[in-house]
């Protein structure tokens, strides 16, 4: 019970800076508003690099929205903004985004195919928009 509780304790500081941050940086970047907290339901997936058969249904319906936000402003400002919100809440946290089949594909690909959407770009803090 007592290992439960710490591992709580440790995402809620995990995610707390994050939020934080968010709400900060979601007021400097009009575009970025509907991209960077669509990232955060997928969040534990991507720096886990653990991929389940099943994706929860938060993450995919936020992946989903950053598609619908893609057919908006584009899908190079879709990426620059995905890009951004993984260098400001996951690397600068001291994570990265994991990768699948030997380091050769983003693991946003695989979770992307899963969840039945098409990003056209990896959300990574290495993506190439």
């Amino acid at each position: 019970m007592e290992s439960v509780l710490k591992a709580l304790i440790h995402i809620l500081l995990l995610l707390l800076p994050m939020a934080l941050i968010t709400i900060l940086s979601e007021t400097t970047d009009p575009q970025c508003a509907d991209v960077s907290p669509n990232i955060h339901p997928c969040a534990y997936i991507l720096q886990s690099g653990n991929l389940p058969d099943d994706p929860p249904t938060e993450c995919c319906n936020a992946l989903k929205r950053i598609q619908e936000t893609e057919s908006r402003i584009g899908v190079q400002n879709t990426c620059q903004c995905a890009k951004s919100c993984v260098i400001t809440h996951i690397v600068a946290a001291g994570a990265s985004i994991k990768t699948l089949d030997a380091g050769e594909r983003d693991i946003s690909t695989s979770l992307q195919a899963k969840c039945g959407v098409s990003l056209g770009f990896d959300i990574s803090e290495n993506a190439q928009c």
